[in-house]
């Protein structure tokens, strides 16, 4: 079972989130969350919550897109929650017609099985050298 929850786990962090974000699916986005999800990304404010969390994640694409790739480096499952550690390796393209650019992200998401569905219950990340 938990080799099962472990590849569910993986799905949403290497192919579920980066395709929402590359096609900046907010109704998919928010699916993604639990009801009371923390998200705290950088440089800016946390975000409690679906509805807030996708208005952050609205104006972090308002004047970019982002085309994320996510390789998931530990993951480990206890009952009903679980953890993934990984690298995101993002080209962003500005809206303003700059030159695209590559930022590299180490994160931590915190999952919690929610109606038999692994979603994001915590999620924090941080810029890394490249």
């Amino acid at each position: 079972m938990y080799s099962r929850d472990k590849d569910e786990i993986r799905k949403v962090f290497e192919e579920t989130y980066a395709e929402n974000v590359r096609t900046r699916n907010l109704d998919g986005y928010s699916d993604m969350y639990t009801e009371d999800a923390l998200w705290m990304a950088p440089d800016v404010d946390d975000r409690c919550g679906r509805a807030d969390i996708v208005e952050g994640f609205a104006q972090s694409i308002a004047t970019q897109d982002i085309d994320p790739i996510f390789t998931a480096d530990e993951i480990e499952v206890m009952g009903d929650f679980g953890y993934v550690i990984g690298i995101s390796m993002a080209t962003i393209y500005s809206h303003d017609g700059s030159p695209s650019k590559q930022v590299k992200f180490r994160a931590l998401w915190l999952m919690k099985k929610d109606a038999g569905i692994w979603k994001i219950d915590r999620q924090i990340w941080n810029r890394k050298p490249l």
